[in-house]
């Protein structure tokens, strides 16, 4: 179970560090943790194996996150992947459904959540960084530089 106090301590900070504004903690997604097949099974029902390796995810559909059971969420690191999550939470109450919309407004949710995710582990002294094969992805077989060159930098949302 995740405990209350990572929530009271990720939640705000997930909202000063994107810039979206802060739920209630009554507004949170029930939070699963589960093993890391049976997330893989339930975001990819036809195909496993097209989830395979996935660490956390917000699920929209079903408004929830689920995150692997076997994460130390004592661990900055680990726990990151949760602020990750809570950062997608954010941007869903102020954007709603646009922030997956498309291949582009999907790629630049992302940057703006593993922007955040790489200043916390910062702060928390870690030198693990993620998303950077972000850089690397297109879509429709075009790269937008765009989205490594301004979004890792600023995020888009505008008080």
């Amino acid at each position: 179970m995740v405990s209350a106090d990572l929530i009271a301590y990720l939640l705000p900070l997930a909202a000063k560090l994107s810039g979206y504004p802060a739920v209630p903690l009554q507004d949170l997604p029930p939070i699963r943790q589960m093993p890391p097949a049976q997330i893989s099974r339930e975001i990819c029902p036809e195909d496993a194996s097209h989830c395979q390796g996935m660490v956390a995810i917000f699920d929209t559909d079903r408004y929830q996150i689920l995150i692997r059971d076997n994460l130390d969420l004592d661990n900055p690191s680990d726990n990151s992947f949760l602020l990750h999550e809570l950062v997608h939470v954010l941007q869903y109450k102020a954007r709603g459904e646009e922030i997956f919309v498309d291949c582009p407004a999907t790629m630049k949710t992302e940057t703006e959540a593993y922007r955040v995710q790489n200043r916390y582990l910062g702060m928390e002294g870690q030198f693990m960084r993620v998303g950077d094969a972000l850089a690397f992805m297109t879509c429709a077989g075009k790269q937008d530089t765009f989205f490594t060159r301004e979004v890792m930098i600023e995020p888009s949302f505008k008080k």
